[in-house]
């Protein structure tokens, strides 16, 4: 006797552990069908999660959030939702409880057997299911029963035959149990097909001819054949096929193979890999762990060992290897297999060196699927000659590729261009080149197992290199008409495709390689560089110039060709935030080279990095310089686009000086030439010009005592910004200070949060100094001082000298407030005045009045300081702010300096002071120090 379940249209049968829907099989991962089974027979109890866990995981501890994907997992399968059904709730606080209605059963026997019939000894045993085919089997066994001929068509290790055998177990009821499995991997010529396939019914032929009497047995009731692994016999295999499909009215078939048998009436099901998580840059292992092969690949890890679950330090690792796999079912678990042994980045490691494709598998799988290696070979002993030498000569494609390519670099005396394009449709066929769209194009693929296959075979090859050598030479032809294209956006037709950047790896790698052909490799450097910027590829962009330049042909020294290295090397150094030591010589070494090649073009572009590389390492006063140099050479020889690119940066070097008035009028000059006058495009250092005059607009607004405009502006500039992810970053963390004066707390928060998704998202620098910065700026302005001081402190510590010095002062001096306000006198002191120091040191003085008052606050609390003292600091401070026409800093003085002479007993000065200020102010009444200000002439 046995016990069965039965809800909805659902019966459960723990013994056998088969879960049936309306009489077919519904395949569920051996944790989920732990987890719904002890659901289903607690009689509606709530079970905790410690209690799911001991189910599915006995013996080992889990987090939470496995049991949940399980859950998931289970609710999925079941169609919760659906047609308001509904069986398992969640119970806040304490687990999950079964809430649909149960009935009971009780079988003689389990339902294997009594569906069973003579006819499936020989079966391949009912499987418990296949991670990620829950689907395929449902869809695959409406197919089977509504179409008399199915292939099931993918690539060795796809799962093909798993499949077939799901689906024919599911399918006893609807055939009667006549259902009738043939394996032809272990037949030797395709005259022995026939003969399996009688042998498998139990027909013993009488006289000569087999064909009749087995006809006869076969029409004799409804039946389903499954032939398995058909590629080596598929012509003998779609004669049959086709004869008894025509000669009779109640047999079916069920094929499994690498290609189709392409016969009328065929139906094709091809089997895709199995999904796997897209390379996001960002991946927890909860997240990971709803994409199949990663549930596949974990499971194959226990099996085979692997102790504890998916870390999220693992699972972008994890996700790479089964994207790298193809998601391939059979090479995943080999795979997997080894994790006990060598850990998950020690498998990767060993599978980037091909030493995968030799793991032995299951010692009870048949030969041909207990490596890797024999399972390609498998194929690859099928292919005529010619084939092979194709699929070889591939395997030096990385990634996609198109055919045009292909037939350039495959083809030569021996295999003309038409049997390129035959061969390789004919791999196609045979589930060894992976074909798809991409942008409306068709685009070739081998799989990773297959290529690293293929690649062994092509290294035994004479032409190795030829062939190595015409693929570099067929992606160097496709960036260069990728560049034209860019260069000439305008032209007629469409603009031409960017070159698959794996591809372009491989060619340089191989180009570069023991100094094969050093002229081709920087050319390709050079032309890829572009595409990496575009595509935010920073790191390897960085490396790919510097390796170019340093290996640089003599031929190619004091050319377009360096200079072009350069620009490409100047851009990643500034993307990047690598400022230090690197950034100058690159760009003064462009601009050098640009003037001995009289390429204005470049000696403009090379100019604005100038300028922009010295703002960044806290050289103003050269920057001044550099800007003023700049605007000679534009009144020379440039036109109007670079009399304002000129303004621009002028105006950004005076803001930061401390001449606000004088950067003000900069800016404004250049927005009058820029007005009815459209821009040329700008080059990159050109457009960092255009985004930082915008920005220091807005900051010389703020500091002019007008935070409504500055407002305007600094949101304007940020807004603009987010079409470059550095450029935002530069954005926000300049304009922060003013969303901050105007109250905008929640969308400053907002903005926090946002440049952390843009570091992830688009692969830029993560600056994580920055973040730091700006949380305690945040949190300063919320008077949360302590937290405050302790994110400045990190920021200040990611962050030496002079690097980024106008963060470094606005840190320092945030801080050196938070530690006053934390009754820390000496360590603010000792902040502000190495704030102090740093602005005098650089030039950069645009907030040194406001400094100065902070020092003089700071001293306020100090047993040691006098009054008077303190009175003249704060007059100088003053000074300083009236001399840069800073009326923003001279109300934060004047407020600090009114209370001195308050509590000096000179209150009518004080009063003086704070009228005349309040009369020159006429907008952001509402912001802090206004209405401080306000508040000051209230009480005196």
């Amino acid at each position: 006797m046995s016990t069965a379940f039965s809800f909805g249209p659902f019966r459960l049968h723990p013994s056998t552990r088969i879960l049936l829907k309306d009489g077919v099989d519904v395949v569920l991962g051996s944790r989920a069908y732990d987890i719904l089974a002890a659901l289903v027979e607690s009689d509606g109890r709530v079970l905790t999660h410690r209690e799911l866990m001991a189910v599915a995981w006995p013996e080992l501890v889990v987090e939470d959030s496995n049991v949940r994907v399980q859950i998931a997992n289970v609710r999925r399968a079941l169609g919760c939702g659906r047609d308001g059904a509904r069986y398992i709730a969640s119970v806040a606080g304490r687990g999950y409880c079964f809430v649909a209605a149960i009935e009971r059963i009780e079988l003689a026997t389990s339902p294997c057997a009594s569906q069973a019939s003579p006819a499936l000894a020989g079966f391949p045993a009912p499987l418990r299911g296949a991670v990620g085919r829950e689907d395929c089997v449902a869809e695959l066994s409406q197919v089977v029963l509504d179409r008399r001929l199915v292939t099931v068509v993918g690539a060795a290790g796809a799962g093909k035959t798993t499949l077939a055998v799901l689906v024919a177990h599911g399918l006893l009821e609807a055939f009667d149990g006549a259902i009738f499995f043939v394996d032809l991997s272990v037949l030797d010529g395709p005259e022995m097909v026939a003969e399996a396939l009688a042998s498998a019914v139990g027909y013993t032929a009488s006289g000569g001819d087999l064909f009749p009497g087995l006809l006869e047995v076969l029409a004799s009731r409804r039946t389903l054949i499954v032939l398995d692994n058909c590629e080596h016999v598929i012509a003998a295999v779609a004669a049959l096929c086709a004869r008894i499909v025509e000669g009779t009215a109640t047999v079916s078939f069920l094929n499994t193979s690498r290609e189709a048998l392409r016969v009328n009436d065929e139906f094709t099901h091809l089997l895709r890999p199995l999904a796997s998580p897209p390379n996001t840059g960002r991946l927890t292992a909860l997240q990971a762990l709803l994409w199949p092969a990663v549930q596949l690949f974990m499971e194959r890890a226990r099996e085979g060992g692997a102790r504890g679950d998916l870390s999220d330090d693992d699972a972008p690792t994890v996700a790479a290897l089964c994207r790298r796999l193809d998601g391939n079912p059979h090479a995943i678990g080999l795979v997997a297999s080894r994790v006990g042994t060598y850990g998950v980045q020690g498998v990767a490691d060993l599978l980037a060196s091909q030493f995968a494709l030799h793991w032995q598998g299951r010692r009870d799988a048949c030969p041909r699927q207990q490596t890797v290696e024999a399972m390609i070979a498998w194929s690859h002993n099928l292919l005529v000659e010619r084939d092979r030498q194709v699929l070889y000569r591939l395997s030096v494609f990385c990634g996609v590729f198109p055919l045009d390519a292909a037939v350039a670099v495959v083809t030569d005396g021996e295999i003309d261009e038409f049997q390129v394009g035959e061969a390789i449709g004919d791999l196609v066929d045979k589930s060894l080149v992976a074909i798809g769209l991409a942008h409306g194009e068709t685009q070739f693929r081998l799989l990773e197992t297959t290529r690293a296959y293929a690649a062994s075979r092509l290294a035994r090859l004479e032409c190795r290199d030829e062939i190595a050598r015409r693929h570099a030479l067929c992606y160097a032809a496709q960036l260069r008409r990728y560049g034209e294209g860019q260069v000439a956006p305008g032209s007629a037709g469409a603009p031409p495709r960017a070159p698959d950047v794996g591809n372009v790896r491989a060619a340089m790698e191989w180009a570069f390689a023991e100094g094969r052909e050093l002229a081709l490799a920087t050319e390709i450097s050079r032309m890829a560089a572009p595409l990496l910027l575009e595509l935010g590829l920073l790191r390897e962009c960085k490396r790919c110039c510097e390796r170019a330049l340093k290996r640089l042909p003599d031929d190619c020294r004091s050319t377009g060709v360096e200079l072009d290295l350069l620009r490409s090397t100047a851009i990643t150094y500034y993307a990047g935030g690598d400022y230090d030591g690197e950034l100058t010589p690159v760009v003064e070494r462009g601009l050098a080279l640009s003037r001995q090649l009289d390429d204005r073009a470049s000696m403009f572009h090379f100019h604005a990095g100038l300028h922009m590389a010295l703002m960044a390492n806290g050289r103003f006063r050269e920057s001044l310089a550099v800007s003023q140099a700049y605007a000679r050479v534009a009144l020379a020889h440039g036109g109007p686009d670079e009399a304002i690119i000129a303004r621009w940066m002028e105006g950004a070097s005076r803001h930061f000086s401390g001449s606000q008035a004088e950067a003000d009028e900069r800016f404004s000059a250049g927005s009058e030439r820029a007005a009815g006058h459209e821009l040329r495009p700008l080059q990159y250092f050109e457009a960092k010009e255009q985004v930082v005059a915008s920005l220091c607009r807005a900051r010389v607004k703020w500091m002019q005592g007008l935070p409504t405009q500055a407002l305007q502006l600094a949101l304007g500039a940020i807004d603009k910004s987010r079409r470059h992810p550095d450029s935002f970053y530069l954005c926000t963390t300049l304009c922060f200070p003013i969303l901050l004066v105007n109250g905008l707390t929640e969308h400053a928060e907002a903005l926090i949060q946002e440049m952390e998704d843009v570091a992830i998202d688009y692969k830029v620098a993560v600056r994580r100094q920055v973040i730091h910065f700006l949380n305690g700026l945040l949190l300063h302005h919320q008077g949360r001082f302590a937290a405050a001081a302790e994110q400045l402190q990190q920021c200040l510590a990611m962050l030496p000298p002079p690097k980024m010095s106008v963060v470094r002062t606005d840190a320092l001096q945030a801080l050196a407030e938070a530690q006053q306000a934390c009754g820390d006198g000496i360590g603010a002191l000792a902040s502000i005045e190495e704030a102090i120091s740093l602005a005098e040191k650089t030039g950069g003085e645009f907030n040194l009045p406001d400094l100065q008052r902070t020092r003089a606050e700071v001293m306020l609390d100090l047993p040691s300081a006098g009054i008077a003292a303190i009175d003249d600091a704060l007059c100088q401070a003053l000074d300083c702010a009236r001399r840069q026409s800073a009326s923003g800093w001279e109300l934060r003085v004047a407020l600090s300096l009114a209370r001195v002479r308050v509590a000096q007993g000179r209150k009518e000065d004080a009063r003086v002071l704070l009228e005349d200020l309040h009369a020159r102010f006429t907008e952001g009444f509402e912001t802090r120090d206004l209405v401080a200000l306000a508040g000051a002439l209230e009480a005196t």
